[in-house]
């Protein structure tokens, strides 16, 4: 990965992707669609007091070197370029992780936990003692470890809420409420299920909504893509209240809520974890673990929000 110069010309460096040259050879490539995006800028050297006038205030950013074309999208695209008919708006709406409710809180570490077979969980224990377990204690569940074995039985799940993080604008989202949204996980490490531990899009839907799952997608990095809607049959995207704790400020639009469960590979040997992983100590308790992102997209407005969780293994 570089930089490309853009101190003069436009430039425009593009590179296909593994699929993208199989089909090129195959005489059926098209550009069906595409997406735009500005992670390299900076708009904070829009200059208004540049000496040489207007017609430079903006000359460092025309100018700012642009990522060179590379295909591994889960590097890439983080802030997607939308179309907006309406010139007069003021704010856009914004995705926030919600860590303010008990079942949604991360764990003491910081960082949300998913705990990959019983022992990590502790449920392979009835009543937990003086014995430690990440996932347990005498009271209960430890807030901040998601279940990765057995996802229906557990407490947690992870939360993110959308809306205007304004006071400005207290009420009324509107047309910006986001109602589609991607998520993305490394498919080597787990999978994105529902309340009940369903994988989402693997239901056999009914009724009139029959036809609104969509199926989950790997792409050539093993990245799992799942297209959830406000429309499917679930409740892993619901509508916000006023009255809903949240970290968003103004007006609130949907939240979504989904478990993780780990992959068996995870769950019934350590080969990833000592090849991608690290050794640690939670609660007392000596883990292997490995840490990944959860990557959730708003179709409507392109926000992306990057969730770091940590899959523990106890190898005490």
């Amino acid at each position: 990965m570089g930089f490309l110069d853009n101190s003069g010309d436009i430039i425009l460096d593009a590179v296909l992707t593994d699929l993208g040259r199989k089909r090129l050879a195959e005489g059926n490539f098209t550009v069906a669609k595409f997406a735009v995006g500005d992670d390299e800028i900076n708009y904070g050297l829009y200059n208004k007091t540049h000496p040489s006038g207007s017609a430079y205030y903006d000359l460092e950013i025309i100018q700012t070197p642009v990522l060179e074309s590379f295909t591994n999208n889960t590097s890439t695209m983080n802030s997607r370029l939308v179309t907006l008919t309406n010139n007069n708006i003021l704010y856009l709406p914004v995705q926030k992780l919600n860590t303010q409710i008990g079942t949604t809180a991360q764990h003491s570490t910081g960082i949300h936990l998913i705990a990959v077979d019983n022992k990590t969980q502790g449920t392979d224990i009835t009543n937990i003692t003086s014995q430690l377990r990440v996932g347990k204690t005498s009271a209960g569940q430890r807030e901040g470890v998601l279940f990765g074995l057995t996802p229906q039985d557990g407490k947690g799940f992870i939360q993110v809420d959308q809306g205007f993080d304004n006071e400005e604008v207290p009420t009324n989202i509107g047309q910006f409420q986001e109602d589609q949204y991607i998520i993305q996980i490394d498919g080597r490490l787990g999978t994105i299920v529902d309340e009940s531990g369903q994988e989402l899009g693997t239901q056999t839907p009914t009724g009139p909504s029959s036809q609104q799952y969509s199926a989950p997608v790997v792409d050539d990095d093993g990245i799992v893509l799942y297209t959830v809607r406000s429309t499917d049959p679930n409740t892993v995207i619901t509508n916000l209240n006023d009255t809903d704790t949240s970290p968003i400020a103004g007006a609130k639009g949907t939240k979504i809520m989904f478990k993780v469960k780990a992959s068996e590979v995870l769950t019934q040997n350590q080969s990833f974890f000592d090849r991608l992983g690290f050794t640690t100590t939670i609660n007392s308790i000596s883990c292997k673990a490995i840490d990944t992102n959860i990557r959730i997209t708003g179709v409507k407005f392109g926000y992306t929000i990057d969730i770091p969780v940590r899959f523990v293994k106890d190898i005490s």
